[in-house]
């Protein structure tokens, strides 16, 4: 794998960790040593090298393409959306189910050691792009989107892959290949068994994968908690860790050109632990995550210290976790398991409070251990306690003070009008992809939702005005090019984001879920507009006005 990914035989070093095995591991090993011997024990030419992995590994073809049995071509959504573009654009989402639905091959479970793709039972949707393998956190907004298209059977079984995973291993990995096991992702499979709860009221359900639920809890519990102090105050509190060897295989070469900046072994080592746990985060990568010298995100990869953070959407994920689970065992009469999970719940809820919220800025922020102090940036994140209802202020405070902090970051404006084309993930442009000018879906998800749960009046219209804006973005890019893509541009409606470590990807399973999402709630209201910027929007197509904004932030630290 390191001589391959150093020759650059591919461009994307996923390509290589994704081909099937033509004979035992063990067998290939060996030939490569010889092979390897007969060139002094140097690294063989490229295409001396290139024709032994072809001779020895091949395409995997691990997936077959699959039809959900309880598909649909016309899902009661479509009723509840009156724009007639967007009517058909919903019709024309639902068909991508079929486009990115898949089924594990029998050989894969016949044969796991020739393939690095994990088996599961059930057929699934494939984000899209080089992502063609189940992937933990994107399927909660794929659940959700195939249970509004009314395929709740089909939900089901993607839940219970997941849950099967969590079985195998003790956790839901990253994805589905052998080399993410050294890491998983938001943990989103309760939230997933509570969409699909309130989409069926199927209880039985519940209590049947429940205790498959309390075992992934139990992981995050074990090997995710760090117990540190702020104001001379002991707070134990989870944040993203992925301890292992070596640079991430999916990702060798870069991550390993990116470690020759350090001296020691140790101290890349140290890098590539950093770089798994940031990858456990759902944000590879992000300024969110680098610490410079001086405290500050204004950094590089090589700044990348994201032990060190104790994140606000990670503890609001357990904390609303834990809130479900104690409410299902005691509906199920498990009074010790209901107590159990109470506890940790308002553990979680008060350290959230004290640690996080700061009502001086009107937000909650990452704090940093390594120094000690909260990171006062503008992410995203900072508002994920109103989803997932993290909080015990009033709703009316809270909704206030947070409209406060997105009109001093210039998000919204004054007047509650809308900026950009979808909320950008934070305002620093590091060129990693998860930074400005990047808007990605599951984020937007998150600050429309958590402003539209207050149920606070000018937040709810704020929440629809932003969603109006990122729906319109999403049906010009679908509209003009017939893609959806894995995250935006917030400065050019209907274009992709950039920046990363690869090429911009379509399909896609997330994009579509938080679509059919925002439909769903204001599909009776909302409508396209004239190409794309109605006369109240029409500032979105003022580039003036976008680069006085950039001005703005460009001078603002």
């Amino acid at each position: 794998m390191h001589d391959v990914a150093l020759s650059q035989i591919y461009p994307d070093s996923k390509t290589f960790v994704d081909k099937k095995l033509k004979y035992n591991e063990s067998v290939i090993l060996y030939k490569y040593k010889q092979f390897k011997d007969s060139f002094n024990g140097a690294v063989p030419p490229k295409e001396n090298l290139t024709k032994f992995v072809n001779e020895n590994l091949e395409d995997g073809d691990e997936l077959e393409i699959w039809t959900p049995p309880d598909f649909t071509e016309s899902p009661s959504i479509v009723n509840r959306i009156k724009d007639k573009n967007y009517k058909q654009w919903a019709l024309g989402l639902n068909q991508v189910w079929k486009t990115l639905a898949r089924k594990v091959k029998e050989d894969v479970k016949l044969h796991p050691d020739r393939y690095s793709l994990i088996w599961v039972p059930n057929g699934f949707a494939i984000p899209g792009g080089r992502f063609t393998e189940l992937y933990y956190w994107d399927t909660y907004w794929i659940v959700n989107g195939m249970l509004l298209c009314d395929m709740s059977s089909t939900a089901r079984g993607v839940i219970e892959n997941i849950l099967s995973m969590v079985d195998r291993f003790g956790f839901m990995p990253n994805g589905g290949r052998v080399y993410y096991l050294n890491r998983s992702q938001p943990p989103m499979v309760t939230l997933m068994v509570s969409s699909y709860y309130k989409a069926t009221n199927d209880f039985e359900y519940v209590k049947k994968v429940i205790s498959s639920l309390d075992n992934e809890y139990k992981f995050w519990l074990d090997n995710r908690m760090v117990t540190f102090e702020k104001n001379g105050k002991s707070y134990t509190m989870a944040r993203y860790y992925a301890p292992s060897k070596g640079p991430r295989p999916e990702s060798y070469r870069e991550d390993y050109e990116s470690a020759e900046i350090f001296k020691t072994e140790d101290e890349k080592q140290e890098f590539y632990t950093e770089i798994k746990s940031a990858a456990e985060t759902g944000w590879d990568f992000s300024s969110r995550w680098f610490i410079t010298p001086d405290g500050s995100d204004r950094g590089k990869l090589a700044d990348i210290k994201t032990k060190f953070i104790v994140p606000v959407d990670l503890n609001s994920i357990l904390q609303k976790n834990a809130a479900l689970l104690s409410t299902w065992y005691s509906k199920m009469g498990d009074t010790a398991k209901a107590e159990k999970y109470h506890a940790i719940s308002e553990k979680l809820l008060y350290s959230i409070q004290e640690v996080m919220w700061r009502p001086d800025l009107g937000a909650w922020f990452d704090w940093d251990m390594l120094n000690n102090k909260s990171r006062e940036y503008f992410f995203v994140s900072n508002i994920v306690p109103l989803w997932t209802e993290s909080y015990s202020m009033a709703k009316k405070a809270v909704a206030s003070s947070v409209l406060g902090y997105l009109k001093n970051n210039h998000i919204i404006e004054a007047d509650y009008s809308v900026i950009f084309n979808g909320t950008p993930t934070s305002l620093y442009n590091s060129s990693q992809q998860w930074d400005f000018p990047n808007a990605w879906p599951p984020l937007q998800a998150f600050i429309i939702q958590s402003l539209d749960k207050t149920q606070q009046k000018l937040a709810q219209q704020v929440a629809f005005k932003l969603a109006e804006v990122w729906l319109r973005s999403n049906y010009k890019s679908f509209a003009e090019k017939s893609m959806m893509f894995e995250k935006y541009d917030v400065l050019a409606s209907g274009e992709t984001g950039g920046g990363g470590e690869y090429t911009p990807q379509t399909g896609f399973g997330w994009t579509n879920g938080v679509v059919f999402e925002f439909l769903n709630r204001w599909g009776d209201t909302v409508s396209n507009g004239t190409n794309g910027c109605s006369s109240g929007y029409s500032y979105l197509c003022d580039f003036n006005r976008i680069r006085q904004q950039l001005m703005f932030w460009t001078n603002k630290k």
